[in-house]
């Protein structure tokens, strides 16, 4: 057999085999392509305004997800997103982003491996409603921390019970064996820096009655380095909707840092926000989040305070949308106490079209 027939048979059967893989599972491309205008000002530590600053952005998000069933009857699925971010002076970043594989061996439990995904307490890291992004990612200017989890851009195993603990309920754990494992390790490549950390989160979340959501989550994370605060998470909040209206609040305490330090840290962080429909189109939110920072056992003298006003015209696949945000006593950084009369007002708008 010449070598041009052993390469077409190859090819010939290779194609065969991805053809019978396809026709056994449902493919599916789907994402958005955004773009935004940002404009606002800031001042530091009570100086007049010294910056003023406009821009456009962009960010594009594919996902090609594939489900279908194993040999044994259980169902599977798969996915992987590609992501970009642009602004006005480069080109920007491309990642894969968030991708997983999760097995269901009996409805309502789901097993799987993750990376990024909403798993563990990140599943009540958004407790109440809004009208665009959740106040802390509109444009990651406020200040205030998130709730800590071991899912967000790191690599973690997790367990889902969905509707098994009371009825629209799902239970998840998540664990994070090396949060220093950065998104570039392979699944054949051991990691050779330290173990420095690892940790678990849990996450509930329920509606009981028609209307009311409520959530709960956890983290913990051991900081293998002597001396060194461990991460202790809790976080509890509601959404409640009737009609038009929907209204939210939600407090988290967390004590240490998910970036291993010995100073001792902890954050506690109100967020209350609502949002009005006032039609099936123009929808209309608005959002109070404030932070009290305590560092090496000093209360900070001033809080973290952030106010969020949106609104948003949905079009079907396309969206509109305007944010006004205002930030008072904003940190230098994240280990550090806030800086009284720190202060940034930004404007957003923002177009995004999905397929």
């Amino acid at each position: 057999m010449t070598n041009k027939k052993i390469i077409g048979l190859f090819a010939s059967t290779a194609l065969f085999a991805s053809l019978s893989s396809v026709a056994n599972s449902q493919v599916t491309i789907s994402g958005y392509v955004e773009a935004s205008y940002m404009t606002g000002n800031s001042s530091l530590g009570g100086a007049a305004v010294i910056n003023q600053t406009k821009q456009l952005g962009n960010e594009t998000l594919i996902r090609v997800a594939s489900k279908g069933k194993l040999s044994n009857g259980m169902d599977y699925n798969v996915f992987q997103e590609f992501e970009s971010d642009e602004h006005s002076s480069t080109a920007g970043t491309q990642v894969m982003h968030q991708r997983g594989i999760e097995i269901t061996p009996m409805a309502g439990i789901n097993v799987g491996y993750s990376f990024d995904q909403v798993r563990g307490s990140e599943i009540a890291r958004t407790a109440t409603p809004y009208v665009t992004s959740r106040h802390t990612d509109v444009t990651g200017l406020t200040g205030i921390t998130e709730p800590i989890d071991v899912t967000s851009s790191e690599h973690s195993v997790y367990l889902d019970i969905v509707n098994k603990l009371g009825a629209n309920s799902q239970l998840s754990f998540a664990y994070a064996p090396n949060l220093d494992a950065p998104s570039a390790n392979g699944s054949d490549r051991i990691v050779t820096t330290t173990n420095s950390n690892s940790g678990y989160s849990i996450g509930y979340k329920i509606t009981p009655i028609a209307g009311l959501t409520a959530s709960v989550g956890i983290t913990r994370i051991d900081q293998n380095t002597g001396g060194h605060q461990d991460v202790d998470m809790k976080t509890a909040g509601f959404t409640y909707a009737n009609g038009p209206f929907a209204i939210g609040a939600q407090r988290y305490k967390q004590e240490g840092l998910k970036t291993s330090q010995a100073a001792l840290h902890e954050d506690e962080t109100t967020l209350i926000s609502a949002t009005f429909a006032a039609t099936k189109e123009l929808s209309f939110g608005v959002g109070l989040a404030e932070q009290e920072r305590t560092v090496a056992g000093v209360k900070s003298s001033v809080d973290t305070k952030s106010r969020l006003f949106s609104v948003g015209y949905n079009l079907g696949p396309v969206a509109l949308s305007y944010d006004f945000e205002q930030n008072e006593n904003v940190p230098v950084s994240g280990t550090v106490a806030p800086t009284s009369g720190r202060d940034a007002d930004t404007h957003k708008v923002r177009v995004r079209a999905a397929f």
